[in-house]
Protein backbone atom coordinates (compact mmCIF):
# COMPACT_ATOMS: atom_id res chain seq x y z
CA UNK A 1 0.00 0.00 0.00
CA UNK A 2 0.97 3.53 -0.57
CA UNK A 3 2.41 5.70 2.11
CA UNK A 4 1.46 9.10 0.50
CA UNK A 5 -1.66 11.17 2.59
CA UNK A 6 -4.69 10.33 0.72
CA UNK A 7 -6.59 12.85 -0.89
CA UNK A 8 -8.48 15.36 1.03
CA UNK A 9 -10.74 17.25 -0.85
CA UNK A 10 -14.43 15.54 -1.51
CA UNK A 11 -12.57 12.16 -1.73
CA UNK A 12 -10.07 10.82 -4.34
CA UNK A 13 -12.82 11.01 -7.27
CA UNK A 14 -13.10 15.09 -6.70
CA UNK A 15 -9.59 15.50 -5.55
CA UNK A 16 -8.65 14.18 -9.10
CA UNK A 17 -11.65 16.26 -10.82
CA UNK A 18 -10.10 19.28 -8.60
CA UNK A 19 -6.78 18.81 -9.93
CA UNK A 20 -7.93 18.10 -13.51
CA UNK A 21 -9.59 21.68 -13.75
CA UNK A 22 -6.13 23.19 -12.07
CA UNK A 23 -4.30 22.08 -15.78
CA UNK A 24 -7.34 23.37 -17.52
CA UNK A 25 -7.21 26.58 -15.83
CA UNK A 26 -3.30 26.78 -16.11
CA UNK A 27 -3.66 26.11 -19.83
CA UNK A 28 -6.29 28.67 -20.53
CA UNK A 29 -3.76 31.25 -18.67
CA UNK A 30 -1.00 29.80 -19.72
CA UNK A 31 0.71 32.73 -22.51
CA UNK A 32 2.01 30.72 -24.97
CA UNK A 33 5.12 28.64 -24.93
CA UNK A 34 8.60 30.03 -26.31
CA UNK A 35 8.19 30.02 -29.62
CA UNK A 36 8.56 26.18 -30.23
CA UNK A 37 10.45 26.28 -33.61
CA UNK A 38 13.40 24.98 -32.54
CA UNK A 39 14.26 21.47 -31.93
CA UNK A 40 13.71 20.79 -27.83
CA UNK A 41 11.65 24.03 -27.52
CA UNK A 42 8.22 22.13 -27.28
CA UNK A 43 9.61 19.89 -24.53
CA UNK A 44 10.89 22.77 -22.41
CA UNK A 45 7.54 24.40 -22.78
CA UNK A 46 6.20 21.16 -21.46
CA UNK A 47 8.49 20.81 -18.79
CA UNK A 48 7.75 24.29 -17.50
CA UNK A 49 4.45 23.71 -17.66
CA UNK A 50 4.78 20.68 -15.57
CA UNK A 51 6.11 22.85 -12.91
CA UNK A 52 3.78 25.50 -12.96
CA UNK A 53 1.23 22.66 -12.50
CA UNK A 54 2.89 21.14 -9.85
CA UNK A 55 3.39 24.61 -7.77
CA UNK A 56 -0.47 24.99 -8.49
CA UNK A 57 -1.49 21.61 -7.36
CA UNK A 58 0.67 21.60 -4.04
CA UNK A 59 -1.06 25.19 -3.45
CA UNK A 60 -4.26 24.04 -3.55
CA UNK A 61 -3.45 20.41 -1.75
CA UNK A 62 -0.91 21.13 0.50
CA UNK A 63 0.71 18.00 -0.40
CA UNK A 64 3.19 16.72 -3.37
CA UNK A 65 1.86 14.57 -5.45
CA UNK A 66 3.88 14.93 -8.34
CA UNK A 67 6.89 12.73 -9.68
CA UNK A 68 6.22 9.34 -7.72
CA UNK A 69 8.72 6.57 -7.89
CA UNK A 70 5.89 3.89 -7.42
CA UNK A 71 7.90 1.03 -9.41
CA UNK A 72 10.99 -0.78 -7.51
CA UNK A 73 12.70 0.12 -10.71
CA UNK A 74 12.37 3.60 -9.80
CA UNK A 75 9.94 4.59 -12.68
CA UNK A 76 7.80 7.50 -11.62
CA UNK A 77 4.24 8.35 -12.48
CA UNK A 78 3.94 12.06 -12.95
CA UNK A 79 0.97 12.31 -10.13
CA UNK A 80 -0.32 9.70 -7.80
CA UNK A 81 -3.52 10.50 -5.97
CA UNK A 82 -4.75 8.41 -3.63
CA UNK A 83 -5.22 4.87 -5.66
CA UNK A 84 -5.13 6.88 -8.92
CA UNK A 85 -2.36 7.90 -11.63
CA UNK A 86 -2.18 11.16 -13.37
CA UNK A 87 -0.12 11.27 -16.08
CA UNK A 88 0.06 14.92 -18.35
CA UNK A 89 -0.40 13.16 -22.27
CA UNK A 90 0.04 16.02 -24.69
CA UNK A 91 0.99 13.42 -27.35
CA UNK A 92 -1.41 10.66 -26.66
CA UNK A 93 -3.05 11.02 -29.37
CA UNK A 94 0.24 10.24 -31.57
CA UNK A 95 1.04 6.67 -32.50
CA UNK A 96 3.70 6.47 -30.09
CA UNK A 97 2.95 7.65 -26.89
CA UNK A 98 2.80 7.05 -23.19
CA UNK A 99 -0.60 5.15 -23.66
CA UNK A 100 1.04 1.53 -23.09
CA UNK A 101 4.12 2.59 -21.33
CA UNK A 102 1.81 3.72 -18.32
CA UNK A 103 -0.17 0.95 -18.01
CA UNK A 104 2.64 -1.34 -17.70
CA UNK A 105 3.86 1.11 -15.04
CA UNK A 106 0.51 0.94 -13.36
CA UNK A 107 0.50 -3.04 -13.10
CA UNK A 108 4.09 -3.15 -12.09
CA UNK A 109 3.23 -0.86 -9.00
CA UNK A 110 0.34 -3.14 -8.49
CA UNK A 111 3.25 -5.89 -8.46
CA UNK A 112 4.58 -3.94 -5.45
CA UNK A 113 1.27 -3.80 -3.44
CA UNK A 114 0.70 0.20 -4.22
CA UNK A 115 -3.04 0.75 -4.50
CA UNK A 116 -3.56 1.65 -7.65
CA UNK A 117 -7.19 1.39 -9.35
CA UNK A 118 -7.14 4.08 -11.93
CA UNK A 119 -4.97 5.53 -14.62
CA UNK A 120 -6.18 9.21 -15.88
CA UNK A 121 -4.34 10.66 -18.88
CA UNK A 122 -4.81 14.31 -19.28
CA UNK A 123 -4.55 14.99 -23.06
CA UNK A 124 -5.10 17.49 -25.96
CA UNK A 125 -7.75 16.61 -27.68
CA UNK A 126 -8.08 13.85 -29.93
CA UNK A 127 -6.58 11.48 -27.48
CA UNK A 128 -10.29 9.87 -26.78
CA UNK A 129 -10.43 8.96 -30.25
CA UNK A 130 -6.91 7.87 -30.99
CA UNK A 131 -6.88 5.43 -27.49
CA UNK A 132 -10.64 4.14 -28.78
CA UNK A 133 -8.62 1.90 -31.51
CA UNK A 134 -8.98 -1.83 -31.27
CA UNK A 135 -5.16 -2.01 -29.42
CA UNK A 136 -5.44 0.37 -27.09
CA UNK A 137 -9.38 -0.62 -26.07
CA UNK A 138 -8.40 -4.16 -25.54
CA UNK A 139 -4.84 -2.96 -23.39
CA UNK A 140 -7.30 -0.94 -21.29
CA UNK A 141 -10.14 -4.01 -21.14
CA UNK A 142 -7.20 -6.50 -20.13
CA UNK A 143 -5.74 -4.27 -17.54
CA UNK A 144 -8.70 -3.94 -16.36
CA UNK A 145 -10.07 -7.31 -16.44
CA UNK A 146 -7.18 -9.12 -15.18
CA UNK A 147 -6.20 -6.06 -12.23
CA UNK A 148 -8.80 -4.09 -12.06
CA UNK A 149 -7.10 -1.19 -13.55
CA UNK A 150 -9.79 1.50 -14.76
CA UNK A 151 -8.17 3.60 -17.90
CA UNK A 152 -9.89 7.03 -18.65
CA UNK A 153 -8.96 10.08 -20.57
CA UNK A 154 -9.64 13.37 -20.04
CA UNK A 155 -9.23 16.00 -22.87
CA UNK A 156 -8.12 19.73 -22.17
CA UNK A 157 -10.38 21.95 -23.93
CA UNK A 158 -10.46 23.10 -27.72
CA UNK A 159 -8.50 26.75 -26.55
CA UNK A 160 -5.69 24.40 -24.93
CA UNK A 161 -5.30 23.13 -28.42
CA UNK A 162 -3.92 26.04 -29.93
CA UNK A 163 -1.37 26.83 -26.97
CA UNK A 164 -0.08 23.37 -26.68
CA UNK A 165 -0.13 21.81 -30.44
CA UNK A 166 3.90 21.61 -31.62
CA UNK A 167 5.01 19.26 -34.20
CA UNK A 168 8.24 18.56 -31.49
CA UNK A 169 6.58 16.93 -28.69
Amino acid sequence: MSNLSEPTMDGEEGCVEHFAEIARTLINDWPRFSPMLEPGAANRGIAAFKAELRSRAFADFCVDYAEKAICTDGLTVDYYIGSTVVEIAMNLRDPNSEFERSILKCMMAMGNLHAVTRLVFLAKPGARARCNTPTRKALAAWAEREQGLVVDVIEFGPTSEGILDTNDE
